[in-house]
């Protein structure tokens, strides 16, 4: 079942643990009736979760990333376990 852009910001503001992907499955999360939303791309930065970088929120586990930066799997994988502990 596709799932409408307001489905898919709720689920992103309650659930923001589904929504932890690299860039290729941010733009699949983002794409609604064919259509990349780029307001999606905000709410995913804004509600996962995954810091920041230079001020800047990141919306990626890996890949490139609205912080500007291009992380790495591994790079991410500790930054999440710092936050962790």
């Amino acid at each position: 079942m596709t799932q409408t852009a307001v489905q898919i910001l709720e689920d992103s503001q309650n659930h923001p643990e589904n929504h932890l992907h690299n860039f290729n499955e941010l733009i699949s999360c983002c794409t609604v009736d064919g259509v990349l939303d780029i307001s999606l791309f905000d709410t995913h930065a804004e509600h996962i979760g995954l810091g920041t970088n230079g001020g800047a929120k990141c919306d990626v586990l890996e890949g490139p990333c609205a912080c500007g930066a291009w992380h790495t799997k591994e790079e991410m994988q500790k930054r999440m376990t710092n936050r962790q502990k």
